[in-house]
């Protein structure tokens, strides 16, 4: 039964008032518990969410299982309706999370929990039995791409390894476009996450000035002409790493 009505000790006035929002903007921490026990807290305008660093982000172990995911995971039975809206539901709860660890900057547990959501769009992919109930993963999976390429490519960043960074954004783009059984594919031009990708492998790319760019364009027209397809790598190696 829905408890209806709390009471004085239920009020988080005053922890609201100690971490005011401010600008529009979500706000994100770490929070100490008892013990080791750490948390997140999302300040928005109206609350505060809190979500564990491990396992479901509500705390919660479904049937006694970590998440919906693993206790399904363990059958071979196929999806029914209402067990695909509560896995959808899962996996936003679990995006949020991820969402906050990357203003956090902790990048490891973004690539966790989007590899973890990836993961369960295919089994929802692989298990569901009507066409309709796959139809809402198709974004997830989209904003899940874009997130864990953004947090790969900010983990190379970090240690100052640009080709690594460069190498994540071309996954994510490639991704973008088709992944594994999705109806969903991106226009390549027209998509504002690819658009965004983009951006980011232009922040990181030197532009080489038109004529020179021009030249080993040249360069590689003549080698393809003349079937020499190790030089041909080699140059189109070249502008690939400079951003064409």
């Amino acid at each position: 039964m829905t408890q209806s009505q709390g009471n004085h000790e239920d009020d988080i006035s005053l922890i609201l008032g100690r971490w005011e929002f401010s600008d529009g903007t979500p706000r994100v921490r770490f929070l100490d518990g008892i013990g080791e026990n750490r948390q997140i807290q999302i300040r928005l305008e109206a609350g505060i969410i809190q979500f564990e660093l491990q396992g479901r982000p509500d705390g919660k172990h479904p049937e006694g299982a970590e998440s919906w995911l693993e206790f399904w995971g363990a059958s071979a039975e196929k999806l029914a309706q209402n067990e695909c809206e509560i896995l959808r539901g899962e996996v936003l709860l679990y995006h949020q999370r991820a969402a906050a660890f990357l203003m956090l900057e902790d990048f490891a547990s973004v690539v966790r929990d989007c590899d973890r959501n990836l993961f369960a769009i295919d089994f929802v992919w692989s298990r569901a039995t009507r066409g309709a109930d796959l139809q809402p993963f198709d974004a997830i999976r989209i904003a899940t791409v874009l997130l864990r390429t953004r947090a790969e490519a900010s983990m190379c960043i970090r240690i100052r390894d640009t080709q690594g960074a460069l190498a994540a954004i071309d996954r994510g783009l490639a991704n973008l476009h088709g992944g594994a059984g999705s109806s969903h594919r991106l226009a390549e031009d027209d998509s504002s996450e690819a658009s965004m990708l983009r951006a980011m492998r232009d922040t990181l790319v030197p532009k080489l000035p038109s004529s020179q760019r021009v030249d080993l364009e040249s360069r590689l027209k003549h080698a393809l002409r003349m079937e020499n397809y190790e030089l041909a790598a080699i140059l189109r190696n070249e502008l690939r790493q400079i951003g064409y």
